[in-house]
């Protein structure tokens, strides 16, 4: 940017780099995947932050908990059709930081334009055929938040509004790695219930019951009422569509544990799945859960990691947990989980532009 400056006899020409007090354009904001120094980073990564809005800690932390949540969905298999030719596209998710939008302060400010823009320039401007790419823009001069999903990664509107709304007050109080981490959570626990595919696992080998499986036991001298295992009915998924799978699963569920009551079917299903949300994002910032998913990635588990991890955790403390709380234990078989009221404050502006105060 050049500014001429005419005064009595001189003629001063002084210019100014095009990111002028932290402002950019999307064609010459930096990728972190490739100009890493630029995004003050040492070594590629996915957070860009040019204009040190965090400082180097927050930088590296927010950094690591992007790859290391990486390691979680890369076990997921994308679902979406035009991902069956890339069985290795994991989620990608870049959080680009900068002081302002724009080259002139006069401008008026199109975050949403800027995002797209950065968006289609780190996929090369190419369009792409499984396209996973997640891009988080927050810009702290213009105090606006905005979020774009690629078409595979399967997360709605609702899901990018939810993100931020959930982390609205981080933002206001300046705390934007918190804010940028919790919306960074949710977002990979969002993906993870869309994507995930659950396999009934094959039947056990050996002489099977009669469908229940009682268990006595004495507590404290006293014969306690046996506990029953109810096996579970099978169901034909043949001839039910793929789009379709998913949602008879979550019919099923619900039944099981709430009745087939059609009139309450589709609260039923929601308290399901809203049930499943919360715990996915409970689990991904669980440093037990990831130490699981750590041994069970590790190659030199050899095969079965994954059952010795979890057999670990049995050993290492999903036992003696038990032990502690079972007599607090609720004892239904089945419970019908609760719709937890919504606390999310009004919905964003139909442009998508999330702010979080006045500038």
């Amino acid at each position: 940017m050049m500014i001429l400056l005419f005064l009595p006899s001189i003629l001063l020409l002084i210019v100014f780099p095009s990111n002028i007090f932290g402002q950019f354009t999307s064609q010459n904001y930096p990728d972190p995947r490739t100009e890493p120094l630029r995004c003050k980073l040492l070594l590629p990564g996915q957070i860009c932050d040019p204009s040190d809005i965090l400082n180097d800690a927050e930088r590296q932390k927010l950094n690591a908990k992007i790859q290391q949540l990486g390691s979680v969905t890369a076990q997921i298999r994308n679902t979406s059709p035009q991902c069956v030719g890339s069985p290795n596209q994991n989620l990608q998710i870049i959080v680009a930081l900068l002081e302002k939008i724009g080259v002139n302060p006069l401008d008026p400010v199109d975050i949403e334009r800027f995002t797209n823009s950065l968006r289609l320039k780190y996929l090369n401007f190419q369009e792409v055929n499984c396209d996973t790419l997640v891009l988080i823009v927050n810009s702290r001069r213009d105090r606006q938040v905005f979020t774009v999903a690629g078409r595979d990664a399967k997360l709605s509107r609702d899901v990018l509004q939810t993100a931020f709304h959930r982390n609205i007050g981080h933002f206001r109080q300046g705390h934007y790695v918190l804010g940028l981490e919790g919306m960074i959570e949710y977002i990979v626990s969002s993906y993870t219930s869309t994507h995930i595919v659950q396999v009934p696992s094959p039947e056990a080998s050996g002489p099977t019951s009669n469908g229940l499986e009682s268990t006595s036991f004495v507590a404290h001298g006293v014969r306690q009422k046996p506990e029953q295992k109810i096996s579970p009915e099978k169901f034909d998924f043949t001839g039910i569509s793929e789009d379709d799978k998913v949602w008879v699963d979550l019919m099923i569920r619900a039944g099981g544990r709430c009745g087939y009551d059609p009139t309450k079917m589709a609260e039923n299903i929601r308290a399901i799945v809203e049930e499943a949300m919360t715990l996915s994002l409970k689990l991904i910032s669980d440093t037990r859960y990831n130490k699981i998913e750590e041994i069970s990635q590790d190659v030199s588990s050899g095969s079965g990691a994954r059952e010795k991890a979890w057999i670990d955790a049995k050993q290492s403390f999903l036992d003696s947990l038990y032990n502690q709380y079972k007599d607090r234990l609720p004892r239904k078989v089945s419970q019908c989980p609760k719709i937890e009221p919504s606390t999310d404050p009004t919905p964003a502006p139909s442009f998508g532009a999330f702010g979080f105060g006045k500038k």
